[in-house]
This record gives structure tokens, sequence and C-alpha cells, in this order.
């Protein structure tokens, strides 16, 4: 497919730590065959590449299709959902208002947004801070019958999210885990809103895009329509546009590679040279330090403020990835370098594409320089140690999805998921069990903070633990919990629910029935049943406040009938 080319040029000089470094012609088309393999392989639609080196964008290029029907080509003004990268807008806000004495990033949540008011579990507390927010630790709920949150109707203002959640319960103490959350994303964009004066989306134009020049770069998808020069996203078929404005800072963001270019270079430039492009050099270097080096739940899973904080080569790096309805993307920051790398694609299947290309030009910047940080990675995660007298256990784990491991006649381990492969499982020092059959080293770890355990790909901790199943005994009060439970509004967001008791499992479970999810609940009190584990999309609190009324995720819910026999 043709390829559009903006401007390609070669740098030759000294990167910031002082060693010799180019990235030249043969670079660019390495970089390039390899997009174009890909595309030709048929893995991905439309791709658009940014890359930044030394103060200039040296690689600017659209490759493929931005839509398929019309045959409009990707160029490097072609506009892609940057999904949750917009969270990196968010977190420099919060940090613009920071420069301003306007907020502490310790101050309560609570104190700026006094209509969030969260209900607490017995025994936790309502703590919330607005470092919270943008770690990831608060304990806000997030949804789970999508493995997400839902998808909020256009309808629901971001004003609102505030008193929404308030008729929710916090799942958890703050700092219990990093579990990614895109509606404290929204709250820390309400509370941007909130003392700025403007709305969110006047605050993105006036403080980000007119001083970058981010002509082309919109806050939001409007009226629910694609724009003239946006990509038409994938995901098998083509998808019908979506927009969610409650949750629009957590992201909502529509942009191009030339604006984030710039986007990359204002960073690099507020971090290496005190510009205040953005903020000054001595605050936006906080985005790098990591926040959740005391959550043992987290293992070596390294979370900056608002950033992920990866390694590449003894070099750190700063990142964050997106993904939402056919639109994957991938931002890399390696400060010490100068060097921003930006990939987006309009394809769901694309997802793998953009990670390596990413990945690939990252490696290249970094393999050529001595990285500072080379002996440095997790340090501050060292004293954290594995199981030494635990060994793995059969038994139900439940987390992002539900998982089953079983001890055969002869001593070993399989694991499986329903509708799944039987795996067999290898233990390969005290710790972990490599997964036999997968692709690459994937493996089990057992973690200390609970009776449980993680995935690693390649040696990196995946954010995702699973626990133990906790059993519950099927009491008459219980019983007359379970049943069919229909969603009590018009066009909702999610689907029914049903309450069922598993006697093999001795389990409360709790069945999306549009969309097919299963998980596991505890008993909270007489009142409240909560979902099992921790992560993203976990702790759902499930309120029966009146007899065959259910509350949940902010919906009312009225049952039906029983439970299915």
């Amino acid at each position: 497919m043709k390829k559009i080319t903006l401007l390609a040029s070669l740098i030759a000089g000294l990167s910031l730590s002082g060693y010799a470094f180019a990235l030249d012609h043969s670079d660019i088309q390495k970089i390039s065959q390899q997009i174009e393999h890909r595309l030709a392989e048929g893995e991905t639609t439309g791709l658009s590449i940014a890359v930044v080196k030394d103060n200039t964008p040296v690689m600017l290029q659209g490759f493929g299709l931005a839509n398929i029907e019309t045959q409009q080509e990707v160029t490097p003004n072609t506009q892609f959902r940057i999904a949750s990268i917009s969270k990196t807008f968010v977190t420099l806000a919060v940090l613009k208002l920071v420069n301003q004495g306007k907020l502490s990033l310790d101050d309560s949540v609570y104190k700026h947004l006094p209509d969030f008011k969260p209900k607490t579990l017995p025994n936790n507390n309502n703590e919330v801070t607005v470092r919270d927010l943008l770690t990831h630790q608060s304990g806000i709920p997030t949804g789970w019958f999508r493995g997400d949150e839902p998808t909020i109707s256009p309808n629901k203002d971001l004003n609102s999210l505030a008193t929404l959640l308030s008729d929710d319960y916090l799942v958890w103490n703050r700092g219990t885990i990093s579990a990614y959350n895109n509606n404290a994303f929204g709250l820390a964009g309400l509370l941007v809103s909130r003392i700025s004066g403007q709305s969110w989306q006047d605050y993105l134009q006036t403080e980000f895009f007119t001083p970058l020049a981010m002509n082309n770069t919109l806050s939001h998808l409007p009226n629910g329509t694609l724009p003239t020069q946006m990509a038409q996203s994938y995901s098998g078929t083509a998808q019908e546009p979506k927009f969610a404005s409650l949750l629009t800072p957590a992201g909502g963001i529509i942009s191009t590679g030339n604006d984030m270019a710039r986007y990359m270079q204002a960073i690099l430039d507020s971090w290496n040279y005190d510009s205040h492009a953005i903020v000054p050099s001595s605050l936006i270097t906080k985005v790098r330090n990591v926040q959740n080096a005391h959550i043992q739940l987290d293992g070596d899973h390294e979370m900056g403020l608002g950033f992920f904080v990866d390694h590449f080569n003894g070099h750190i790096a700063i990142s964050h990835d997106g993904s939402y309805q056919g639109y994957e993307s991938m931002m890399y920051i390696v400060p010490e370098l100068n060097f921003g790398v930006f990939v987006t694609t309009n394809n769901r299947d694309g997802d793998d594409t953009v990670f390596d290309i990413a990945d690939m030009v990252t490696n290249m910047v970094t393999q050529s320089v001595k990285g500072p940080f080379l002996d440095n990675k997790n340090t501050q995660k060292s004293s954290f140690q594995p199981y030494q007298s635990k060994t793995l256990e059969a038994g139900f784990y439940t987390g992002r999805r539900n998982i089953f491991i079983e001890k055969t006649p002869s001593g070993e381990f399989v694991m499986f998921s329903p509708g799944q492969t039987i795996k067999q499982l290898k233990q390969v020092d005290s710790d972990s069990y490599q997964i036999i059959g997968e692709e690459g080293d994937v493996r089990i770890k057992l973690t200390q903070a609970i009776d449980g355990f993680r995935f690693t790909y390649n040696g990196k901790d995946s954010a995702n633990v699973f626990s133990k199943l906790v059993t519950t005994k099927l009491t008459p009060e219980l019983e007359r919990l379970l049943g069919y439970y229909q969603v009590d509004t018009t066009n909702p967001d999610i689907g029914d629910i049903e309450l069922r008791y598993s006697p093999e499992f001795h389990a409360l479970l709790a069945v999306s029935v549009k969309h097919g999810f299963v998980r596991a609940l505890k008993v909270v009190d007489e009142n409240l049943l909560q979902v099992q584990g921790y992560g993203r999309g976990i702790g759902t609190v499930f309120d029966f406040q009146q007899p065959g009324k259910l509350k949940a995720l902010g919906y009312n819910f009225v049952k039906v009938s029983g439970p299915t026999r």
C-alpha cells in the first residue's frame, strides 16, 4: 500500500547523556519495512508513527488505509482515538494546577469535590487523595460486566460523575493495589474543571492544544460522528463511532501523529530544558517517580504519576497505551535521550503491531547509548520476597477471569479456564510455574500478599492478580437473594444479572447475562455482597437494602424470577 511521508530527516549528534547517537536512514527504512510487512500480512489496516529525537521529529509517517470503503490513506494528519493516552493529559493538567498553587497532590479529593461522597464498607476507611486518582490506587469502583466500566450514555456529562459515584462503595482502602481505573481519571478531570473554572474541553484547548499548535486534536468525538480526517476503526468489521462524555478525560482525545510529536516534544522540552512548555522540570520529572513501591500486590509492575514506568537497556521510559473500540495506541518517552515514539492504528487486531513497533523503535534508540540505570530496575521493590514455604494449591482462583488449577494423579499441576485448553504447569523455581505450550516464557508466580498468583510474561509481571476462592455456606438468608435481576432503566449501559449458588465450589456467583461474565462473590454483611479478588474491574459491591431490589454500579435492579435450575 502507498506510504505517505511528511518528514524522515536524519539526526546525528550528542544525546543529553553525552553519548553519540544517530538514528539514520537505514534505521528508518527498517522501521518502515517492518510496518509494511505487518500490513501485507493483514495484521492491521492503517498505522501512523511519530518519532522525536533531540528537538526534532525524525519520523512522521502514515501507512495503509484510514478507511477501507473509501480507500482513504493514512497520513501524519489522520486522526485516531488515542484512548487512555488521554490520561497523561489529565496528569499534566493536575500538575499545572499544582504549579499554580491551587492544589497539592496529597490533598483530599473531598476538599475539591464536595459532592463526591462514596459509601464505605465495614472496617474500611474513605480516604482518597489526588495522587491516588492518578496512580490507580484510590479504591474507587470500576465495573465488571465488560471487564471494565460500562459504556456511559452520552446524555450524562462529566459534572455528574461525582454524584453518580457517590451512590457506590469504595471497594478497598487506598493503596491496596494499583487497579486501572477510568472512573478515577474521570474524577481527576472533573477536579481540574472545577478548580480552573473551565470545562474539561476548554481547558485542554487553552492549556494544551492551542499553545502546542495541536491543531488537529480534539478533546472528544463530537456528536458521535467521525470527522472527515479521522480513521474509521475496525474490529472484525467497521465499528460504529461511540462517545462517552462522562469519562472523556480518561480516554476521549482524538489526535494525529503530527500533533502527538508536538506533545511529546513539549514534555521533553519541559523535562530537559525547563522550558515550562507544560510545567517546570522540577514538577514534570515527578511523573517518573515510582508510586507503588509499597504495594506488594503490584509485584514488580511500576506505576509512576499518571504514566507507567518501563525499562529499556538501562534507560527509564515513561509510557502509556490506549485501546478503545478498534483504536490501539502506544507512547514511550525516554527523557535522558530526548526521545519519544507514538504509534497508533485503527484495527483492534493491530494491537500487537503497535506494541511491537513502539518497542522496536525504543530498543533501537536505547541500545545505542549506555543506560545510566542498567542495574537499578525495581530496586525499590527488592525487599519483597516470594513465598518460601508454600507451594501452589489446587482450587478455584478468581481475578479478571476464573482459573481452575488441578493436581493430577501423577502429582503434576494443570490449569484451565472455562472454554479454554488445559495447560500443564512445570515448577521452575520456588515461587513460579511455567505454562507449557505458551509462546514465550509465560509463568504463574505466587504472591506473598494473598493466597494467589499473578502471570509473568518473559520475566515481566502482569498487573493482574488471582486470589483463591473464598467459599460461602448457603444460608436461608442468602438463598432468598438468588435469582434473576433486571436492570430498572431504559437503554441501559449494562445487562441483567443472575445470582446463583454453586454447590460444587460452595460459591455465590454473579452472572452477567448479556456479556457472559461470571464473578464469585463474598459476604460482607447481611445486605452486602462483593465481587471477590483484586484489580481492574474487581470489587463491585451488591447492595440488597430492600427485598427484591439490588443496587450495583450506580444502577437499580429488580428481581423478576428465582434462580435457574
